[in-house]
């Protein structure tokens, strides 16, 4: 039988172990928050939002590409952990919070959420993406990554969530990353109203594919694939 996890047995899981999927030091994790940060882009970004951050390792990555940056998570003793490790970022600021009840108020530039959607019911699913697209910033980025192999104490089916995330935002704007290495997804959309969607889109598929290719090269590429349209 499925046994969903909620806000307070997170709580209790930090408290056990600060550290319990081991996102600090886990090889599997580093390779994740780098897809992560490639799919972000290098900014600058002028106010970014991080939904569901734990302790916070994942926004001490973010905190260099962003002038303020909103990092909220349902657990106190995340949170405090968070706090206590945040590092020489002024603008970073942790927020308690739950979702999508607490949803920060907005715009945002960026809006980043890694690995919470799963953990919520359809409704609530529905709920936070929705205010996820009316918080963005025009021009804005929203960046979501997921597990997509099937767990006991998820809500909603991992594959099922992001899926439906993606579907839902797509509506008004355009896929610039995508990566499925299986285990989990990546997946970076930016408005439609964004000048720069295509070339973002085809630099972003072409480094994936040669992430050592110069500056040079980009930019030949880029001109190419502009006087193909």
């Amino acid at each position: 039988m499925r046994e969903v996890i909620d806000a307070a047995g997170f709580e209790r899981k930090y408290r056990e172990n600060i550290d319990p999927w081991d996102y600090a030091t886990s090889p599997f994790e580093v390779f994740k928050r780098r897809a992560l940060l490639r799919a972000c882009g290098s900014g600058p970004f002028g106010r970014a939002l991080e939904l569901a951050c734990g302790t916070g390792v994942t926004s001490r990555a973010l905190a260099p590409r962003c002038l303020r940056l909103v990092a909220t998570d349902a657990s106190p003793t995340a949170i405090a952990e968070a706090r206590r490790h945040a590092g020489p970022w002024p603008g970073l600021r942790h927020r308690h919070g739950l979702l999508p009840r607490d949803f920060p108020p907005g715009p945002f530039d960026l809006i980043v959420a890694s690995e919470i959607l799963y953990y919520l019911g359809r409704r609530d699913l529905a709920l936070l993406v929705a205010r996820m697209d009316r918080a963005l910033a025009p021009g804005g980025r929203i960046v979501l990554l997921h597990h997509v192999v099937d767990f006991d104490d998820a809500a909603t089916r991992p594959r099922d969530a992001q899926r439906l995330a993606v579907m839902a935002l797509r509506r008004r704007m355009r896929v610039v990353f995508r990566l499925d290495t299986g285990r989990f997804e990546v997946v970076s959309l930016v408005a439609r109203s964004c000048p720069n969607w295509r070339r973002e889109r085809f630099l972003n598929v072409e480094k994936a594919l040669r992430p050592r290719r110069s500056f040079l090269e980009e930019a030949t590429l880029c001109h190419r694939f502009q006087m193909s349209l």
